[in-house]
């Protein structure tokens, strides 16, 4: 009988946890929506043309119909500037940004390719950072609250866990240009937004680790925040 009690209690809990990031994520999203609306209305900055001048002068445009290099350099900005608040009260950057290139036969295969190496480059680091930041702490003697089976669990499960979180990046810019022999290279840069990251991060712990995910949270806040 207590056996039953213990586990219908922790499906409980589980299923209040999942609730809960579930809500964060509506959050969020409803968040970026608000802040898309905000940044599509925003008109280009004397930064954002010169910025434009330099690509344009490099060779780079944009497909037909698209932004223009200019609309697409405005948004970068204003999403590279926007700032969140951290646990300590303090403020850092809230979407991280990322570039790749990628040369390609054609446009569509290169922009496909180019956004596949943003998502990766910023999932290893995330992955690098999540793995070393744990490790740091086990070896300062600072996991009293994390054991080292979690410790443990946790570093075997790290890729399942990232590669289910980095799964939305925002597209801020798209450009190409063609090379001599005709192939196109491809410049894509993404955002990230690190609420976003985050709720998700909690989100794939809780399936991954079960009860012990709300111990690593807090490193993973760390990380998220304040080191990518």
């Amino acid at each position: 009988m207590k056996k039953m009690i213990l586990t219908s209690c922790m499906l409980l809990a589980a299923m209040v946890s999942f609730g809960q990031s579930a809500l964060e994520l509506a959050k969020q999203q409803k968040e970026l929506e608000a802040f898309n609306r905000k940044v599509l209305n925003a008109k280009p900055t004397k930064a954002a043309k010169k910025q434009a001048k330099e690509l344009q002068k490099e060779g780079w445009t944009v497909p037909a119909g698209e932004a223009s290099i200019e609309q697409q350099v405005t948004k970068s900005q204003l999403y590279g500037e926007e700032l969140m608040a951290t646990e300590d009260g303090s403020t850092t950057k809230r979407f991280i940004m990322h570039t790749a290139m990628q040369t390609s036969g054609t446009y569509n295969v290169g922009y496909a390719a180019a956004r596949a190496n943003a998502l990766a480059e910023v999932a290893s680091m995330l992955k690098t950072q999540l793995v070393t930041s744990i490790n740091i702490k086990q070896s300062n003697s600072q996991t009293s609250a994390i054991e080292a089976t979690t410790i443990d669990k946790f570093t075997q499960k790290v890729d399942a866990i990232v590669d289910q979180t980095m799964t939305n990046g925002i597209p801020m810019l798209a450009v190409y240009r063609r090379l001599p022999n005709g192939n196109f290279e491809v410049q894509v840069r993404l955002a990230f937004d690190k609420k976003d990251i985050m709720a998700r991060m909690k989100k794939s712990m809780q399936k991954e680790l079960e009860k012990e995910s709300d111990a690593l949270m807090n490193v993973a806040q760390d990380v998220i925040t304040n080191q990518l």
